[in-house]
Order: C-alpha cells, then structure tokens, then sequence
C-alpha cells in the first residue's frame, strides 16, 4: 500500500516546494510551484514528473522511499497493458463445477478454486483485478460461502438481511430442476448507483457473476448521471446470459426510483462504488437517494478507493442519517478490492485502489414488542 506521508492535495504541486512554503494560489485548480504550472522533472526512477527540479528531487527522501517504487510499478503496468502482447490474463474461466466449492477468504484463494490459469504473476493479477474487482465483490458478498460473518464485521442485522438474501438464492437453487416453480420465483436484483466505469466493462466481465450464482437469474442496473445508455433504446437492456441481463439508466435514483419500484430485502441489493458522498461536490447530489434508499430497507453496500476515502464517507452517513439506519457491515478491507494502484494525473502523491474499503447500511427496521 502506498504510504501517504507528507502527501498533499493540491494540484500539481512539487513535494518539497509545498514544504518550503514556495507554493502559490493558481486559482480553481489550486496551487502551483513558482515559476511553472505544475512537477516538470521527470524522475528516471519511476518515469513520472514528480518535482519541479533535478535539485528538489534529490532533495526529495520521501519519495525515494515510499512512493517511486509505486509510480514506477503503475508506469510499467501501464505500457505492458499497450505493448501489443497477447493479454492472456483476460482469458476468464467458464462454468464451476458443481464439485469445486469456491474460497471467498482472498484473491488467492478464490482464484485458485475458480480455476484463473492465466493469471500466474503478479502484474496479470493486477491487470485482472480492476476489471473482476466489481463482479467479484458483489458475488462475494451474495454467495453462501461469503467472507463476511459476525467474526469479519458483520452485525447482527446484516446478518438478518444477507439470510433474507441468500434465502430467494437457495430457492432458486432447491426450484432448478422444476421449470413451472423456478419461472414463479422473482430475480435478483442488483442496483449499481452512481454507475461509471463499471457501467462501461465489457459484458463478459459481469458473466463471471453468473458464475457464482449459477442459478439464480440476476439483472443488473446501472443508474447514474454519468452512466451512458445507448442512443437506441433497444439496447439499453443486454442480455449476457439466460440468467444474467444488464440495464442502463441514465439519471440520479431518487429522480428513477418509480421505475424500479416496489422494492423487496428478499430479492433487491444497492452498490455503490466509491460515491464520494462526502465529497463537497457529491453530498448534496447523494442526500436524496440516501433518503429514498433508506426507505427500501433493503441492503446498500458502499465502497472507498482508499480507508480515508472510505471512512469520510462513513463519517458523512453517520452525521446526516445516523437516526434512519442500521449498520450491517462495519467498515473494513475489501479482500477483492482491485490490486492495481491508480494515480491522481493531477497530483501523483494522490492514489486509488478501486473497491478498497467496503461497509454496509440499510434503513431503520423498528420491531413491534408486547408488553
């Protein structure tokens, strides 16, 4: 993991010119170095323009030590994604057998039982991952080998609504070889909110979630204002399998949620990748489909591309909805989060890990007592 240090987020601006106070005002975009725009000396190391000098960069001890050795890694991934060579690590697995169980404890582990045969070194694993991350992290969460138990964050009402969950799957299950009963049974539903790159992976990405739940029939859908439906309305629905389908919206979910409704713990589950819900640029955006998602009661799962993204988030629901929701997951380490580390092109101090962090919520159920 990339050690943040003495990191600062401002745009474009030279380590050691921050430290020395030589660092000025330039506008929205924040701050520069005196007498450039932004870091113009490439560093022969990791192959990025780190500092505004040869001399500052020699100066520059902290990231020689704790941050080069990422940006060099992230650099050279980077030129093998587009060296032209035969990406074999994107060759996924089919079908499981109904034989090999599936190990959720980690990226190893799981990969070994589903049978990843390309991905034999580290940098396929890194390349593989920022794709699998979504697909992985929603299976892993839903299938009834999941990590997540009351020993791994899960509390006692998570608990109650990933049974109600994991109930409709063994249904789908026990009712496979009756096509009658399996054709009454309702699907499950998957909400990606705040839908964007992951609304634009290639389809076959998400069929390794029809893996996992090789029974169950799953739709997708994306919702977000930056998700981007087809300009034909007719393919704003794909359908990657029999039993997996993908559906595009275009729109905030508090503006859409009557398209979706009604709404069912027992069958219905929300993602949202990253939000930035504490973002000053995202709160008010996210507020009403916070409000409106708390009214499903039904299990929302929320993710940070670092712990200090992650964990302003938590803080931000825990200050505007603390009296509305109960907590199912508390906030802790995704073990599918992706293993490529992804830098800021604005700031190279500033790093992301997609789906880092994971927690969970879901709106306040009030149970009647007898007295």
């Amino acid at each position: 993991m990339v050690e943040k240090g003495k990191m600062v987020s401002e745009y474009g601006v030279c380590p050691i010119c921050a430290e020395e106070g030589k660092a000025k005002k330039n506008g929205e975009l924040g701050y520069r170095c005196e007498g450039c725009e932004r870091p113009k000396f490439e560093c022969p190391d990791c192959g990025y323009p780190t500092h505004c000098s040869e001399e500052h960069w020699k100066k520059d001890t902290h990231h020689k030590e704790h941050v080069c050795g990422y940006l060099r890694q992230a650099n050279e991934d980077e030129h093998d994604l587009r060296s032209g060579r035969k990406l074999v690590e994107f060759e996924f697995p089919s079908k499981q057998s109904p034989e090999m169980a599936i190990n959720f404890s980690n990226w190893d582990t799981f990969l070994y039982t589903r049978g990843f045969l390309t991905l034999n070194n580290e940098r396929a694993i890194r390349h593989a991952s920022k794709l699998l991350t979504y697909p992985v992290t929603i299976g892993s969460v839903l299938h009834p080998y999941s990590y997540l138990t009351l020993r791994t964050g899960l509390t006692p009402e998570g608990s109650k609504s990933l049974s109600a969950l994991r109930a409709t799957i063994r249904e789908h299950e026990a009712a496979r070889f009756d096509k009658d009963l399996f054709s009454q049974l309702n699907p499950i539903r998957v909400f990606i909110l705040g839908a964007r790159s992951e609304a634009m992976l290639p389809p076959y990405v998400y069929l390794q979630l029809h893996y996992l739940l090789p029974h169950s029939p799953v739709i997708l859908y994306f919702v977000g204002p930056e998700c981007i439906p087809s300009s034909d309305e007719t393919r704003n629905s794909i359908s990657v399998s029999p039993m997996l389908s993908m559906k595009f919206y275009k729109g905030y979910f508090h503006d859409l949620v009557w398209s979706f409704a009604p709404f069912d713990p027992y069958t219905d589950v929300f993602f949202m990748f990253s939000p930035g819900v504490a973002h000053p640029a995202g709160t008010e955006s996210w507020a009403p489909t916070i409000e409106k998602l708390l009214e499903t009661k039904c299990a929302i799962f929320g993710t940070g591309f670092n712990s200090e993204d992650m964990n302003k988030d938590v803080e931000t629901l825990n200050n505007m909805f603390s009296d509305k929701m109960d907590w199912l997951v508390a906030p802790r380490k995704n073990p599918f989060l992706s293993m490529k580390t992804d830098f800021s092109i604005y700031d190279l101090r500033m790093w992301a890990m997609a789906n880092h962090g994971i927690y969970s919520f879901r709106g306040k159920k009030y149970e009647v007592e007898v007295k």
